[in-house]
């Protein structure tokens, strides 16, 4: 069977996601899509907004099989974000990896690959890293490339790197956004908008989001996850349990970043002022995000694993089946997990934490351990 596979957060899935896995099936002739999935915290630093097992069920509406990203891509900056994800797709012996952009060119965007490989062996690109500017300011003041304002042709161009670097034989495949841009805020099109639009509309209460997702999950959308008050008190609990010391050790911590975190969050009461205290010019809101959710997590730099020994299996359809079912006979010493249990979850211990922080944020008691795959008939 040949298989199509999607780096993805669905956080939720919309139409725009829809339209994406059934073009990316479409051009790459694939018999089963797979969605490499982020489980209960974002990339932008957030939990998020439906469970990762609830969003299963809204992805199996338009692809075969869910798979978990492990949290340390999802809580991670582009480059890991991706390397996970293509580690992953290599596991599964993936043949395609599909992805948005604002470009839709996928020879544009290889061939600007290939320029940023060159340019991060340049001194001056180490030099700024060190001083604590983005990656993507970096990008933009040494290649002056428009191609580079837009979020999701950056994160194209860490797939493109990844599977160079991982010396991967999986084809790349890149479709253009339709309507609306990553961060577009606002709904303006009928049936498609960004995820941060729909959660926008979500949080105010509002229903123009209805429109922008298919309508089968309509159901699935029920108590989203909006409210910061407890994240800012689990956050300042796990701060102050730390000194600055250990608060260093934390994956993504930014050199010196301990002591403002130790400083600031003593002087306010909640999350949107914690936020505005630490942003600096040197440092962007997903950046911060992220640590504060590492912090969160207590995620160390010695947790950090990139390695792959096991898949989780979220959910899948009959042909989603099918395909692990030949990926087994093919390789059956692979670890393909579709139920979490004592012998296995040492494979899944930072996913499993993660569950149990999310569910006491939102008060929902499924665990990795009591939540069996999802198996959707279409």
């Amino acid at each position: 069977m040949k298989s199509v596979a999607f780096i993805t957060e669905y956080n939720p899935f919309h139409n725009g996601h829809l339209y994406h896995a059934q073009q990316s099936k479409k051009i790459t002739n694939a018999d089963v899509s797979i969605a490499i999935m982020s489980g209960h915290f974002m990339m932008r630093g957030m939990p998020s907004m439906f469970s990762k097992f609830t969003r299963t069920k809204m992805a199996l509406h338009g692809v075969d099989l869910v798979v978990e990203l492990p949290l340390i891509g999802s809580l991670s900056s582009s480059d890991r974000f991706a390397e996970m994800g293509i580690k992953i797709a290599k596991y599964l012996n993936v043949n395609a990896l599909s992805f948005g952009s604002e470009s839709g060119d996928i020879d544009t965007l290889q061939t600007l690959c290939d320029k940023l490989l060159q340019l991060e062996e340049n001194p001056l690109f180490t030099h700024q890293i060190k001083q604590g500017k983005s990656y993507p300011r970096i990008l933009r003041e040494l290649l002056n490339d428009s191609t580079l304002d837009s979020p999701n042709n950056i994160l194209a161009l860490s797939y493109l790197k990844q599977l160079s670097i991982q010396q991967s034989t999986i084809r790349p495949y890149t479709i253009p956004r339709m309507h609306a841009s990553h961060h577009q805020n606002h709904i303006h099109h009928g049936t498609f908008a960004s995820g941060s639009a729909i959660r926008r509309e979500l949080m105010n209460q509002s229903t123009k989001w209805k429109t922008c997702v298919p309508e089968s999950n309509l159901n699935l959308f029920q108590h989203p996850y909006t409210d910061t008050t407890m994240l800012f008190q689990l956050i300042k609990f796990a701060i102050l349990q730390h000194d600055t010391n250990t608060l260093a050790s934390i994956y993504t911590m930014s050199e010196g970043f301990e002591h403002r975190l130790k400083r600031e969050i003593r002087q306010v009461d909640n999350y949107d002022a914690l936020m505005s205290r630490l942003k600096t010019k040197r440092y962007t809101y997903t950046h911060i995000q992220r640590i504060l959710m590492n912090v969160l997590l207590n995620v160390t730099r010695a947790d950090v694993d990139t390695s792959v020994n096991a898949i989780r299996v979220l959910g899948m359809t009959p042909k989603g089946q099918a395909y692990l079912k030949q990926l087994k006979q093919q390789h059956p010493d692979k670890h393909i997990v579709t139920n979490v249990n004592k012998k296995n979850a040492h494979y899944f211990k930072q996913e499993i934490k993660a569950t149990e922080i999310y569910n006491l944020l939102t008060n929902q008691q499924c665990t990795d351990f009591n939540t069996p795959v999802t198996i959707y008939h279409t």
